[in-house]
């Protein structure tokens, strides 16, 4: 049997829906009075009925398609900026492949994180460089360093 609708077949002769869109075979059937083949008697009033949107972008996103968003940062002096608004874009956009929209904000989620940690790191390094500890061993081994590399050379 092949479907009006998605125009798909089956090898069940006696299906009454199709298995792919959920469209019916048969026109006019009633599920509550259609009859099971064993018995004869009447079958259960309920149907499953799996909708599809055959319009959404399931499609998988191609190699040339990801291989250009990569390249996206290898734009001169804007790439890195150019690549995180087409990341917003993208993670925004009902009409972008599903698989490249959850990439997306997945990328995102991560370079929020990577954002935050490195803040922390570089307060933490610049706390560490203000300390009077720390600003005393730079004085001393600066000097004695300055002074081993120039101690030949004066005039």
């Amino acid at each position: 049997m092949v479907c009006n609708s998605c125009g798909r077949s089956t090898d069940n002769e006696n299906a009454n829906f199709c298995e792919y869109c959920g469209a019916s075979f048969r026109e006019n059937f009633n599920p509550g009075q259609g009859r099971t083949e064993d018995s004869g008697t009447q079958g259960p009033a309920y149907t499953t009925v799996r909708t599809v949107d055959l319009n959404s972008n399931q499609e998988p996103v191609s190699f040339g398609n990801w291989l250009g968003t990569y390249l996206l940062l290898f734009i001169p002096c804007v790439g890195g900026l150019v690549f995180f608004v087409m990341l917003l874009v993208w993670a925004l956009d009902k009409n972008a492949a599903e698989s490249k929209r959850n990439w997306a904000r997945a990328t995102l989620v991560y370079m929020a994180i990577t954002f935050v940690i490195g803040m922390l790191v570089f307060i933490m390094v610049m706390l560490l460089m203000k300390s009077p500890t720390f600003q005393e061993m730079l004085d001393e081994e600066m000097s004695r360093q300055y002074y081993d590399l120039f101690k030949d050379y004066s005039y």
